[in-house]
């Protein structure tokens, strides 16, 4: 068995920091190999102070703090794939996948996590990697796939496990408390979160002793977040029922299935 390796894919800077910032972080200090791959620089984000950045270096800035935020979790330096914030949709799949099968045959992760069908609350580029990291999922054990890759260390790899990140419908409950419904706004429109209940979700992460990891990563993404203003967030995050635990639904397993509730990532794995 390679070292515990565990490989993360999402599509900006900060999606990792507000899903499984605390997932990161825990299994980076048990020892684990981690690795987060990242779609775009996020050029297509909110500057919350403009002293921080401008529309023209907002890729720069953004990458910048994905790299803080890596440093926070004890975690590789992220793996970006160099596309265009909000347009991965219309990008070359096939590109795209290839890109992913190569970052999985050279690093040989065990585990693979990434968003869930819906892509949280259905941003289009949170649902094309979502689309993208399942199929590299398959195909990067595939010897007849991409064959110009394989040299050196690079050679087919079977994952064994693929997880999606997803909302408990509880945590979208109690955001929808004071202005429901929860959703994020995107070109003046809300897009509502969307929730899992509690029999679909198979895997939940303890992360108590790394919600100070988390938050200090969250407070890396300077642009997205304003860590000035935004102790109240903090404090609801830090206190909330769910803020000791990230949840997961196991989408693929080559070891097997239990039908109680995972607690661990490498669980048959170890």
């Amino acid at each position: 068995m390679d070292k515990l390796t565990l490989m993360a894919v999402f599509a900006h800077p900060d999606d990792e920091a507000f899903s499984v910032g605390g997932t990161l972080a825990k299994y980076a200090a048990e020892g684990c190999e981690v690795h987060l791959v990242t779609a775009t620089r996020g050029e297509a984000g909110q500057i919350r102070d403009p002293k921080l950045a401008t529309s023209s270096n907002l890729p720069q800035v953004r990458e910048r703090e994905l790299y803080c935020a890596c440093g926070i979790y004890g975690i590789h330096p992220p793996h970006l794939l160099d596309y265009v914030d909000g347009q991965l949709t219309i990008v070359h799949q096939g590109q795209a996948v290839g890109k992913l099968v190569r970052l999985i045959r050279e690093h040989r992760p065990q585990v693979l996590i990434t968003f869930g069908p819906d892509g949280i609350y259905g941003h289009y580029d949170h649902i094309a990697v979502h689309r993208w990291t399942s199929i590299a999922f398959d195909l990067a054990a595939d010897a007849n796939c991409f064959p110009e890759q394989f040299q050196g260390t690079c050679k087919p790899h079977r994952t064994a496990k693929l997880y999606y990140q997803v909302l408990p419908q509880a945590v979208v409950s109690m955001m929808s408390q004071e202005h429901p419904p929860a959703a994020v706004m995107m070109d003046g429109v809300p897009f509502p979160m969307i929730g899992y209940d509690e029999n679909e979700i198979t895997t939940l992460i303890n992360i108590v002793d790394h919600l100070d990891a988390k938050w200090r990563a969250l407070q890396c993404h300077a642009t997205q977040i304003d860590a000035s203003t935004d102790d109240d967030q903090a404090e609801q995050m830090l206190s909330s029922p769910w803020a000791g635990r990230e949840a997961f639904i196991l989408a693929r397993s080559a070891v097997g299935w239990t039908e109680e509730l995972e607690t661990d990532l490498f669980r048959g794995l170890r």
